[in-house]
């Protein structure tokens, strides 16, 4: 997946997220392999570790046609890859690395000296007292340098307290995120508290139309901010995911996004099956 370093180095993201998922930096979990191994994910993921004991992705997420600020994600793919908001800064998913380093290896081996060295984690003495009081717990995380601000939506105490982009049990109208949001990022917990008379968008209900025909009717009306929310959605196979991705890159005429399409063409096979 080498492939990326274009996508993340035309996106501005800092030069050791690059070298992280290039694998030119050492993971400091045993686990995590860079470049990352693939399990089939929708395209708004720009993978920087995967771990296949599970499997799951840490990686970037950047939607499109839109304004929403990138992040950085946990998606687990055994768990019809459900995606969690870990990080809205590489200070914040570097610690993170951290904490889950201590608690994988129990305490501050070697590894993660020189990750952190290399990386610029200064306060790995204030992340490993925290893991002592609350593991690798994400909650833990509100009180170390990193996440006192900014906090990630799995570190938020409440939703009060969060201030991202990421869906949240909340439906204000004047704060309509279910127009901006795809289905991997809509827990059971959002979809269990779902208001009855507030329809879903056609790409999040599933009882709605096929996942291609709704894709080419936005395509075709120039809406590529639901097509692409409709394509980031469940119910795709890999093959017809790469129709789509190359026909939403022709209507686009962007060239950042041309950079995206190309990564993730290149490593989506139709191994996966779909996602």
């Amino acid at each position: 997946m080498n492939s990326y370093a274009k996508v993340f180095e035309s996106l501005y993201f800092p030069a050791t997220v690059s070298q992280c998922a290039a694998g030119t930096i050492k993971p400091p979990l045993t686990t995590f392999k860079a470049p990352a191994e693939w399990y089939g994910f929708p395209p708004a993921l720009i993978p920087i570790w995967s771990d296949g004991s599970r499997p799951t992705y840490i990686g970037a997420w950047k939607h499109w046609f839109m304004d929403r600020k990138p992040t950085y994600i946990k998606m687990h793919v055994g768990a019809g890859r459900m995606t969690i908001e870990i990080a809205r800064t590489v200070e914040q998913l570097f610690a993170l690395a951290a904490m889950m380093s201590i608690s994988e290896q129990d305490g501050v081996e070697r590894d993660l000296v020189n990750f952190a060295k290399t990386v610029g984690v200064q306060n790995l003495d204030q992340i490993n007292a925290v893991s002592l009081i609350s593991g690798d717990d994400a909650r833990g995380l509100a009180v170390i340098d990193q996440f006192k601000n900014q906090t990630p939506l799995e570190s938020a105490e409440a939703v009060g307290a969060y201030s991202g982009e990421f869906p949240l049990v909340s439906f204000d109208k004047l704060k309509p995120w279910w127009n901006s949001a795809c289905s991997f990022e809509i827990s059971q917990e959002i979809l269990a508290a779902w208001p009855a008379n507030l329809p879903k968008p056609a790409w999040i209900d599933d009882s709605g139309k096929d996942k291609i025909e709704l894709f080419n009717e936005y395509l075709s009306a120039g809406n590529l901010k639901y097509a692409w929310l409709t394509l980031n959605s469940t119910g795709w196979a890999i093959r017809d995911a790469r129709t789509a991705i190359s026909a939403l890159n022709i209507k686009a005429k962007d060239s950042q996004f041309n950079l995206l399409v190309d990564a993730w063409l290149s490593i989506a096979d139709e191994s996966a099956g779909g996602y």
